[in-house]
């Protein structure tokens, strides 16, 4: 089995270093309802791309995170969409204030379109 050192965007846009995007993972755990096309999905800080623009390293929104290399989590990751769109400071944000009820913890969202929505204020206007 070979090791996966970088993934694409979704829709084919080279990642840049500082965008954002949203890393949507299988999320398979019956005690809480995730069924099999359950998933989680998280905003992430590119840090690190390659020559052809594939994501290499990202920051996850736990204050303090480090680059996290996708060569160690490529195996968790369903895909990366591309969040150009989003400033990256509001949606950082908006990510980090998302967590657990009593709790500092960021939460992952359940779908895209709960993410999306979320992150609707930290869309940039279009020209």
């Amino acid at each position: 089995m070979s090791r996966v050192e970088s993934l694409p965007l979704a829709n084919g846009t080279p990642a840049r270093r500082g965008r954002v995007a949203l890393l949507v993972s299988p999320h398979r755990e019956p005690l809480t309802g995730g069924g099999p096309d359950a998933v989680h999905v998280e905003l992430i800080v590119i840090r690190s791309v390659t020559r052809d623009g594939r994501v290499r390293a990202y920051e996850e929104m736990w204050p303090g995170g480090r680059p996290v290399r996708v060569a160690t989590t490529a195996w968790k990751i369903a895909s990366l969409v591309d969040a150009s769109v989003l400033d990256p400071e509001r949606a950082v944000a908006i990510a980090r204030a998302h967590t657990y009820p009593g709790h500092s913890q960021v939460r992952p969202w359940s779908s895209l379109a709960e993410a999306r929505g979320a992150l609707r204020p930290a869309r940039t206007p279009v020209p």
